[in-house]
Order: C-alpha cells, then structure tokens, then sequence
C-alpha cells in the first residue's frame, strides 16, 4: 500500500526553465547568450555540492563583462525566487496530507536553494526535505535515494516518486520505488496514486 510520495521540486512544485529565470536579470538576446554559457557552464556540479557556491559565483563573474556583474549577482542568489507555483500540484499535495499521506521533497539543486527553502510556502507542508548539493549526492543515482528512504525510515515498496525527467524516475525504480513522471497534470498523477493506495 502506498504510503508516502517523494515529490521533485522544479516541473513539479514550481516551474524550471533555465532561460525563462535569466530574463528576469538579463534583458537582451546577447546578454542572454553570454550569461547563459557562463553561468551555466558547471551547474551539474553545484547540484553535486562538488565545488563552493560562492567561488563558483566569483569566478562567473570574472568571465563576464562587468556591465553583467549586478545581473548576474542578482541571478545567482535569486534564480529559485523567479520560479512559478504549479497549482495543481500544490493543491495535490495538500490533498494527500489532508488523506495522512506522508509527503517528502528529493531536488537535485545547489546550497543556495537548500538555505532558502523556508521561503517557499508549500514546503511548510511536507514532512521531510532533501536537496542534493548539502549531502552531495544527486538523482538518478541510487545512493540519493536511499539516503532519502533511510532519513525519514521509509520504505522504499510503501513510496512513490514524483520527477518531470523520466532518468530520474528510472532511478527511483530502480531502488524499488513507485515512479512517474509528471507533465505538469495533476489528475492523472492522483488517478495514478489512488490505484496504488
């Protein structure tokens, strides 16, 4: 029986594209382009928790041109804040809390995201919190699963993991976990959790 679901936090909790939250701070195509192959030259890597948030900020900015220091400064300490909700999935997981399900978040994201994450109001609800950079482990690898499961004592035939990259999904499986990738619909994902429960 379905007990729990391990929700990913970007597609899934909040909408995440990579160029959509660089025109919040940059306002042309060029400057767009620059930022873009500067900035997210490594971004695996600060996902992995791999090399410094703060050095990775600086050395950024000494490869762009000072013009786009403030930008990009504003960027690299704001990018989550841009992010938009997806409602249906916030309204999906006050329904399972509502129904006694457990609810946890596993995102692959750097520190910057894991120290801010009491900014984000639907998190409040959720029972357990994972961010990929602090523990240095990333999806879809097996061991950021497992350490999820072993955190919160859960087990793994009793969840089901919620992530828009079908690679991720793949991981969880393979660890012995429900999975499904979401597409931005709700009610199917809930149709889905309702034929597990």
């Amino acid at each position: 029986m379905l007990r729990n679901v391990i929700f990913d936090f970007g597609n899934v909790l909040y909408g995440y594209d990579p160029d959509t939250l660089l025109g919040f701070c940059f306002h042309t195509e060029e400057d767009l382009s620059t930022a873009r192959r500067v900035i997210y030259r490594q971004w695996q890597a600060l996902d992995e928790g791999s090399v410094d948030y703060d050095a990775y900020v600086e050395e950024s900015l000494s490869m762009l041109p000072e013009r786009l220091h403030e930008p990009a400064r504003k960027f690299f300490y704001n990018w989550f804040r841009f992010e938009s909700p997806i409602e249906g999935a916030w309204a999906l997981v006050a329904l399972l809390k509502a129904r006694g399900y457990g609810v946890y978040l596993l995102s692959n994201a750097p520190t910057v995201f894991a120290d801010a994450l009491d900014s984000f109001p639907i998190l409040k609800l959720f029972d357990g919190l994972v961010v990929s950079a602090p523990i240095r482990r990333v999806k879809p690898n097996a061991d950021i699963f497992e350490y999820t499961l072993e955190r919160f004592g859960l087990s793994a035939s009793e969840s089901l993991f919620v992530d828009d990259m079908a690679i991720n999904v793949e991981g969880a499986r393979r660890c012995g976990l429900y999975g499904y990738v979401f597409n931005g619909d709700a009610k199917p994902l809930l149709e889905y959790i309702e034929s597990l429960s």
